[in-house]
């Protein structure tokens, strides 16, 4: 059974329930009591392990003329 994040409609309490299958219409908010709850999407992290994402994938690359002119006017 796994465990799912909600928001009640009436108070707006965010809570998680352990709910079998079938149970999602049978849950309850623990602090109003109400019944209008709706399920929320599940939170997870994502890591991006290595040498890095952005400078391997999304790098602009620098043009090798503009590059060596900007250097010898200094």
């Amino acid at each position: 059974m796994p465990i799912y994040r909600f928001r009640c409609i009436s108070c707006g309490n965010e809570f998680r329930e352990l709910v079998g299958w079938g149970d999602g219409d049978r849950v309850a908010c623990p602090s109003c009591g109400g019944n209008e709850v709706e399920r929320l999407l599940p939170r997870f992290g994502v890591i991006y392990k290595g040498s890095g994402f952005y400078t391997t994938e999304y790098k602009r690359k620098e043009n090798k003329k503009e590059s060596s002119a900007g250097k010898g006017k200094d």
